[in-house]
């Protein structure tokens, strides 16, 4: 049987030799490698590229996206998920970016470290419950409007408009007056204001222009 090669970059050495306990007791796969820094594990793929590398994302000498966009770009074959202790979605984007094909959290069970390793291996990418909310919720995001961005991140804050008051609000964050809101949305000017009012005691502030700060930056944070 054709075993599958695994190299395990991480700085820890408890975590190291368990994850290598782990591999050494599965019929088709087989430590190629142990490294606990990215440069020696670069080093060691130089004299024999394994078919996949599991790469702490937090190391000190050189982290785990450098260390893997080193390996992309001279081995694109080799195949890499990152381990982590916790999900961040800055860190999570820039490892796709890289050719990451997935992501653990370092506190998995043994039989899903195996699972995973042979889904990458066979083209596929994986990503543990708090690293998949994470881009889910990204992918979301970029399928909403602005509008609804704001909605959602208000939501999130405890706001909860209605969807005519969110209508109301996008248009006054942008300044416009009353009456254009009115002549835009076929409403009386009179109607506007009443939505205007409820928006403002929602919001917990009755000053426009205080207002319309505080939304952009709602709309506006990363």
């Amino acid at each position: 049987m054709e075993q599958i090669q695994v190299m395990i970059v991480e700085e820890q050495s408890l975590m190291r030799e368990g994850i290598a306990a782990i591999i050494d007791h599965t019929d088709d796969m087989s430590v190629a490698a142990m490294a606990d820094s990215g440069q020696t594990a670069i080093d060691h793929i130089r004299k024999q590229p394994p078919d996949v590398v599991l790469l702490d994302l937090h190391m000190e000498d050189l982290d785990g996206i450098k260390t893997a966009s080193t390996i992309k770009e001279a081995w694109p074959s080799v195949q890499i998920i990152f381990l982590t202790s916790f999900a961040e979605e800055e860190l999570i984007l820039r490892g796709i970016d890289v050719g990451g094909a997935g992501f653990l959290l370092k506190e998995i069970r043994a039989q899903t470290l195996v699972r995973s390793i042979r889904q990458v291996h066979d083209g596929d990418v994986v990503y543990s419950g708090q690293a998949a909310r994470i881009l889910i919720n990204k992918i979301r995001e970029l399928t909403l409007s602005e509008k609804e961005i704001l909605g959602k991140r208000l939501e999130n804050r405890g706001i909860h408009l209605t969807k005519r008051e969110l209508d109301i609000t996008y248009l006054f964050m942008s300044r416009m007056t009353n009456k254009q809101i009115a002549q835009k949305l076929y409403l009386g000017e009179g109607t506007v204001k009443n939505y205007i009012s409820e928006i403002y005691n929602k919001l917990g502030n009755r000053n426009r222009k205080h207002n319309i700060n505080f939304l952009k930056e709602v709309l506006n944070r990363k």
